[in-house]
């Protein structure tokens, strides 16, 4: 008798340890299901343009925030060429953002994104500053060329938002 307990003692190990190894796959699987990266967001993206949509009637105060905003500074650098933005997702859920003055890189970050929901939510893993860049974005539209994200600014209840416009960067 006890020459058999022996022998099947191996077997119940085998047993526990796959089921371990079930579980361990079914908590990856349900973690990873919510959060996915679409294709069409995979690739390297250039700023266009930054600009902003009030969902409501803004009074004067408001309005003339928005009009000394830096946003304004960055698109005419940007129109001008003197300020390139770009952000490369990869299908790993990995990012590289660059921002580029006068041909010289100023600030680099490196970090993870998901999806989730039509949220864009991205974490430094490492950066020229203690902020992640890009944060928690909506995407407001998404093509093969296009990426436009938006973000409340000030309060959400003032129904303003920052929305930033990224093109495609044809394959070197």
């Amino acid at each position: 008798m006890r020459l058999s307990f022996r022998f099947l003692e191996p077997a119940k190990r085998k047993l526990y340890g796959s089921r371990f190894f079930l579980v361990f796959l079914l908590v990856v699987v349900v973690q990873n299901a919510g959060a996915q990266v679409p294709a069409a967001l995979v690739g390297r993206w250039t700023l266009k343009q930054i600009t902003f949509e009030a969902r409501r009637p803004l009074p004067d105060s408001l309005q003339q925030k928005l009009f000394y905003s830096p946003a304004g500074e960055t698109n005419a650098a940007v129109k001008e060429g003197t300020l390139t933005v770009q952000v490369e997702y990869r299908a790993d859920g990995t990012y590289d953002y660059e921002m580029i003055r006068d041909k010289q890189p100023f600030y680099t970050e490196r970090g993870r994104y998901e999806v989730k929901n039509g949220l864009l939510t991205s974490y430094s893993t490492t950066s020229d500053s203690n902020a992640p860049s890009l944060d928690t974005q909506a995407i407001v539209k998404l093509t093969r060329n296009v990426l436009q994200v938006e973000f409340p600014i000030w309060k959400p209840e003032q129904k303003v938002f920052q929305q930033i416009r990224y093109v495609r960067v044809a394959a070197r």
